[in-house]
């Protein structure tokens, strides 16, 4: 795992990185399909990302300097015949629980990344009632997309949805159907709202990174396209009577009519205005500033009567400050009712309801939460009846294997259906382990997957590596509390052991060829020096730092015993160390991802890039350092996801 750089703060979350760019989260992640340059940890979980301000602030400046290597074919390669790639995105589960409710009211959750579901009860009164029906559940969606805003006419959902690197609609009717794209001539489009009677959208469009962007209406049906006026918005919500419009633009709130004239700013601010929403009566118009790097307030613009120009007085006022700020919202159809959603800093979410006219700088903490339990609510919008809302629910990560053939350069599904990674394969080819991606469980089968069996629970596990003999499983795994540590357990299942005494964070194991030995390189150390490459001796249980290796990571054992391979992280240098000289030498760099990967007969490395805007996989001679691209992962880098954290080969 590498090392935080001196004299340069990292941002460990998407959320700090937005917040250092002064932009949405979505905008980030985006931004990364563009260079922004995002890195994961390794070792670590594999949602985790970070980035330091001065390679950001460098990006954006233009001043990256991305290194590059020659794309020359692969001659006379010696390997196996499919490179495995891991790519990870979103799934679901719908939490099916009992609950009741002050009012009725219908809530589909748009599942980052995957899909709707959609929950339903009935009106029954307006105080509490234990026996309000129970949620029913019912899944619409499982494309596998990643999905963003969404609004609907109470027939259909229309939803913003990426298709590789592109931002997309499109429409999905509520009573079940397929979802259908709907047509645009934008290179990305965002949805920003949708007209009372259902036939027209409110969008932007843009072509890369820009923030501002031009406003259009747009039939539901993808016909024709009108701009509307030439302000540029970040955000825009169409009044009520649809009438008027709100644009954030820059940090400005702007009005206009629908036709794009008599466009004004009726406010700035400092930051940039979000999550702009109109009252039902269209009187107020509520919004999101941002205060600091991860702290918000919420603010009321009220308009009141026109002025001597023609123009609307306003009057200014903050709701809300602190941890309690909304982080969407919404009202319900007629009115009477606000809904608030908040996010706590661990992640856990909220949905509070309470009647329209109560102050929102005097809501209870939790009181008006409605017992809605699925998972981490994310986003908030109203419905087309009185007792309903539409609610955003985050995703569990699912992986997703891909082969590739090296002559075709093409990627097809290897073994459908399966969401694991850091696959291991035993020598003769006939059994493997993989790490379940849901609960990060060990599992072996057979390389077709039959005679599958559950090796551990209660913990978390990463890479894992099979005995010469196949008898016998070592793998990384992690106790709740507890360091890094390297387990042994039988092919066929028991208590897995650990392998050495000490209290050290160890890194994924990889065996020598008597199968006496594992070598591997720690991990998550708060300093340089106390991370090594270390032999460990599996008769006496002790472990011996190889001299030279401090600040090292992922080491791989050659299969011929002759060289131990290893990542210097902060120069992105392969190393060799020679089993005979105990000499260090540098094979090759930059390299910039975490996995490495002997070929049978020792002769080669293989490693990836992930990261950059032409990920490969490469292939390194170990005789003279001769790098040759084996793979792109260029068309994997442009679907939405994470790029998988395990690179290896199938038997």
């Amino acid at each position: 795992m590498s090392e935080r750089h001196n004299g340069n703060r990292r941002l460990d979350s998407w959320k700090e990185i937005a917040a250092h760019l002064g932009r949405n989260e979505r905008t980030a992640i985006r931004w990364e399909k563009k260079g922004l340059p995002i890195h994961r940890v390794p070792g670590g979980k594999r949602q985790a990302v970070f980035a330091y301000i001065q390679e950001i602030d460098a990006w954006l400046l233009g001043q990256d300097g991305k290194a590059t290597v020659s794309n020359s074919p692969v001659e006379g390669m010696a390997g196996p015949k499919q490179i495995l790639v891991d790519v990870a995105h979103a799934t679901r589960s719908a939490n099916k629980t009992h609950t009741y409710s002050k009012w009725s009211f219908v809530i589909v959750a748009a599942c980052v990344l995957t899909l709707l579901v959609l929950a339903e009860t009935f009106f029954v009164h307006s105080h509490i009632s234990a026996s309000v029906p129970p949620f029913r559940f019912t899944q619409l969606t499982e494309d596998g997309k990643y999905k963003s805003t969404f609004r609907t006419d109470g027939t259909m959902i229309y939803i913003n949805e990426v298709e590789g690197s592109r931002d997309i609609l499109v429409a999905k009717p509520i009573a079940g159907g397929p979802i259908r794209k709907i047509p645009t001539p934008f290179a990305n489009v965002l949805l920003e709202d949708i007209s009372r009677d259902g036939r027209t959208l409110l969008v932007t469009s843009f072509q890369g990174m820009e923030s501002e962007k031009p406003l259009w209406t747009i039939a539901v049906d993808g016909g024709s396209t009108h701009r509307v006026g030439d302000v540029l918005c970040e955000w825009a919500r169409w009044s009520p009577d649809n009438r008027k419009i709100a644009c954030a633009s820059g940090t400005s709130i702007i009005i206009l009519h629908s036709d794009g004239s008599e466009a004004h700013a009726v406010a700035s601010f400092q930051s940039v205005p979000s999550r702009l929403l109109w009252s039902p009566g269209g009187q107020e118009l509520r919004f999101l500033l941002r205060d600091g790097s991860n702290s918000f307030s919420s603010w009321q613009l009220t308009f009141g009567k026109e002025n001597g120009n023609g123009q609307e007085t306003t009057t200014l006022s903050k709701l809300q400050d602190g941890k309690g700020v909304c982080s969407d919202w919404a009202w319900t159809e007629k009115g009477d009712r606000f809904a608030c959603l908040r996010l706590d800093p661990e992640g856990k979410s909220s949905l509070l309801v309470q009647p329209a006219d109560v102050a929102l700088s005097n809501w209870p903490a939790l009181d008006a939460e409605l017992p809605v339990k699925l998972q981490t609510i994310v986003g908030v919008a109203r419905g087309k009846s009185d007792n309903s809302l539409f609610v955003m629910v985050e995703n569990s990560y699912r992986g997703e294997l891909l082969k590739v053939d090296p002559k075709s350069k093409t990627f097809e599904t290897y073994l459908e259906g399966l969401s694991a990674y850091y696959l291991s394969f035993s020598r003769e080819g006939q059994w493997m382990t993989y790490v379940n991606s849901v609960d990060q469980s060990l599992w072996r089968s057979r390389v077709d997957r039959t005679e599958a069996l559950q090796l551990t629970k209660g913990m978390e596990v990463e890479v894992s590596s099979w005995s010469p003999n196949s008898e016998q499983i070592a793998f990384m795994g992690k106790q709740p509390g507890q360091p890094w540590r390297i387990y042994l357990i039988g092919r066929d299942g028991g208590k897995p052991i650990e392998a050495a005494s000490g209290n050290d964070n160890q890194g994924g194991p990889s065996w020598s060829p008597d199968g006496k030995e594992l070598v591997y390189a720690n991990v998550d150390c708060s300093q340089t020096q106390t991370c090594w490459v270390r032999r460990l001796e599996l008769a006496t249980r002790k472990t011996e730092p190889l001299p030279d290796s401090h600040g090292l990571r992922t080491a791989r054992w050659s299969p011929d015993g002759r060289y131990i391979a290893a990542m210097q992280p902060e120069a992105q240098d392969l190393l060799l160390f020679d089993i005979h000289t105990r000499r260090w030498t540098k094979l090759a760099g930059p390299i910039n991802g975490d996995n490495i990967d002997w070929s049978s007969d020792s002769q080669s490395i293989f490693v990836d890039n992930p990261h950059g805007e032409h990920p490969t996989v490469e292939c390194v001679r170990v005789v003279d350092g001769h790098r040759t691209i084996v793979a792109s992962l260029t068309s994997l880098q442009n679907m939405f996801g994470t790029m998988g954290s395990w690179v290896g080969f199938d038997p």
